[in-house]
């Protein structure tokens, strides 16, 4: 086991960071600034829905916004995609609209758009966005969730269950990067200070799928790092041995659990 140091606390470890290419900068500086190394393969790609039946959609979606009393976006993606569009059609953001945000990154990336928010606290999760007060009773109210296509069902069905009418805005899908399965048989990966993070449980769905396919199952004894117990849960399903959880999908928190189990190793 490598020698931490107060000033890195990381050091000696190697992460795999299977961030998409364009959210795993930060990330990456993150872990290095500890002083851990890093090799990325991105196990997702975000791509804008741009065939006609979508953009129509969604352009429908937002001429209707001052119709809805609650919007929701559930990742800083649907913010990237959503917030230029809705302030190209809307002078000023219609009143009697709440907006709200999975989790701080979202929130901020929404605040930097100039929009007022609600976040669901530092779990950054669904569950939580729906404990908060002003969702609790919603009858005969419209809510548009902005995400992207095939994300989690949870805040639709509980919101029905509470009676509000609920739509989708979706922008955005998730891909396989068609080369992802190639670098990682290509990695020299599996040493003693070797660990792999994902930051969803579709990241870890991925990379289960992949590392399945390789010639022996030693990847499940790998650490891996994941954001909250719903995708430990899962993790542990699909057989590893070692997860640190997370208290949210934030690079910060991840970075804390690492930081945390390291200082419990030595």
């Amino acid at each position: 086991m490598a020698t931490i140091t107060p000033e890195l606390p990381l050091g000696g470890l190697r992460l795999l960071v299977t961030r998409p290419q364009a959210q795993a900068k930060g990330w990456q500086q993150l872990l290095q600034s500890q002083g851990a190394s890093c090799v990325a393969v991105p196990l997702m790609a975000i791509v804008a829905l741009a065939d006609v039946e979508s953009q129509q959609a969604i352009e429908h979606r937002i001429q209707d916004l001052h119709y809805y009393q609650h919007v929701i976006f559930v990742s800083q993606n649907a913010v990237a995609y959503a917030a230029s569009r809705i302030k190209h059609h809307w002078a000023s953001l219609p009143q009697g609209v709440n907006f709200y945000a999975v989790g701080s990154a979202t929130a901020n990336s929404l605040r930097a758009e100039g929009f007022p928010v609600s976040e669901a606290g530092n779990t950054m999760n669904s569950e939580a966005l729906l404990a908060l007060p002003d969702l609790q009773t919603v009858k005969g109210q419209k809510v548009l969730i902005c995400r992207g296509r095939g994300g989690r069902p949870l805040l639709a069905d509980v919101l029905s269950q509470r009676g509000a009418i609920v739509d989708y805005c979706e922008l955005y899908e998730r891909q396989f990067p068609s080369q992802a399965a190639q670098q990682i048989a290509a990695l020299d990966w599996g040493q003693t200070d070797d660990l792999v993070a994902v930051h969803s449980g579709e990241a870890l769905d991925n990379w289960y799928s992949l590392i399945e396919k390789q010639p022996s199952m030693q990847w499940l004894q790998l650490p891996v790092v994941v954001p909250g117990a719903r995708v430990a849960k899962k993790a542990a399903a699909l057989g590893f041995t070692c997860t640190i959880e997370a208290y949210n999908a934030s690079d910060q928190a991840m970075l804390e659990a690492l930081i945390d189990w390291r200082q419990q190793q030595n």
